[in-house]
């Protein structure tokens, strides 16, 4: 799917990075999403409008955030399937 990126967007932000994470079901790191949100969906984010996505995610339940060194990794929470029963 790709995005003008002057206009709104079609998909919410936390929609695209949910698709993203379950792609990678081994787990995806910031860089790593930061550079799929930009060459597969044209889609420039800041830190600040990531982290809220991450953390909306987050607190839903939907996905974990691990800190790795400098840098997150987000993974699928193990509750994941069950919300969806």
């Amino acid at each position: 799917m790709k995005y003008n990126p002057g206009y709104w967007r079609l998909t919410p932000l936390y929609r695209l990075i949910l698709e993203i994470v379950i792609d990678h079901p081994e787990g995806v790191s910031e860089s790593d999403l930061i550079d799929i949100l930009k060459k597969e969906h044209e889609v420039d984010v800041g830190k600040a409008e990531l982290y809220k996505a991450l953390m909306k995610l987050e607190l839903s339940g939907y996905i974990q955030v691990e800190p790795v060194g400098k840098e997150f990794v987000i993974r699928l929470s193990p509750t994941f399937p069950e919300l969806f029963k």
